[in-house]
């Protein structure tokens, strides 16, 4: 019998040192980080610019794919289901919290088949007017706005997305009836906010900048809690009467659930050290994206915060599941 025990435990320690040796070589092939959405958008810009830093710390490629559909579903469905390991990442941002309480049949659970890895960045959201609205102040849109029940309308690219649930939560907080006009994407329901065909809008103020150093379009307010370092004089929403206002837009990296925490710990110290870069850092800053390269904690907590924030909005807005 003593052979056998040997024998056994040899196999024991051969298995186990096989499995540190796995986790010690990883990476050893390239990896798939999953953007969500169309390429374009300043998730795609953020995930990039990581991505090529990120993959000099690990030694292999991370090729950054595009899969659009559904409000991001179709691309963090392809990650909830792959395997757990290491291989196949999402970019994760504030619509997949939305996703959790607004979608009817998601086909994962948003906090159980993933695990938080990084958070990558935020940008703020401003509050936009068109040029020649009667409003130059924030302070003067809110009067004009209770003068005007259900008169003043604003635009966003669909039912559930970010600009759309944080206007539908600042009406909430100041009591506000303002009518909502989705759009098929931000393009048509940014034209149609230059056009004056709508009246306001939120948006981040990375892809709305140059409209607004153009004159087309002017900032009221931001939605973040503190102001935004490229708009010094423009007040946030909480300062403005709305203390518990505050919205951005955040992305971060997520795997599928299971990955082992060798490769989380891996994954996570390369990810938060080429968001703090000083070359990816300053590529952000310039697309008015604030670099923040915090750790797996950190995701972890703010995806909860999000999910039950976005739950209360969408019931307080009587909003139909999609």
């Amino acid at each position: 019998m003593k052979p056998v025990r040997f024998i056994s435990a040899t196999l024991a320690a051969a298995a186990c040192a096989a499995a540190t040796g796995a986790l010690a070589a990883y990476p050893d092939k390239p990896i798939v980080l999953v953007v969500p959405f169309a390429p374009g958008g300043s998730t795609t810009v953020v995930a990039r610019a990581v991505a090529e830093r990120a993959e000099k710390l690990l030694g292999h490629p991370i090729i950054v794919e595009n899969k659009p559909g559904a409000g991001s579903v179709v691309g963090s469905n392809v990650v909830a289901k792959a395997a757990p390991d290491g291989y196949t990442l999402l970019v994760g941002q504030t619509g997949f919290a939305v996703n959790a309480s607004l979608r009817k049949n998601l086909p994962y659970d948003t906090l159980k088949d993933f695990t938080p890895i990084a958070l990558l960045a935020d940008h703020p959201g401003v509050f936009l007017a068109q040029a020649q609205k009667p409003y130059n102040t924030f302070k003067e849109f809110i009067a004009y706005a209770k003068a005007h029940p259900g008169k003043v309308t604003y635009s966003s690219a669909g039912v559930g997305s970010w600009p759309h649930l944080s206007m539908a939560m600042f009406a909430n907080e100041a009591g506000l009836s303002l009518v909502h006009v989705p759009y098929q994407g931000t393009g048509p329901a940014k034209a149609d906010l230059v056009a004056g065909r709508v009246d306001v809008k939120i948006e981040a103020y990375a892809t709305s900048r140059a409209m607004v150093e153009d004159g087309r379009l002017k900032v009221l307010a931001v939605t973040s809690t503190q102001r935004a370092a490229e708009l010094p004089d423009k007040p946030t929403i909480a300062e403005s009467g709305y203390p518990d206002y505050e919205t951005s837009y955040w992305i971060g990296v997520l795997g599928p659930a299971g990955v082992p925490p060798d490769i989380v710990a891996k994954l996570q110290q390369a990810f938060t050290a080429a968001a703090k870069d000083p070359a990816v850092a300053a590529q952000m800053r310039q697309q008015s994206i604030v670099p923040r390269g915090l750790p797996a904690a950190d995701l972890d907590a703010l995806l909860k915060k999000e999910i039950a924030k976005w739950r209360e909005v969408i019931e307080d807005s009587h909003m139909e599941k999609q």
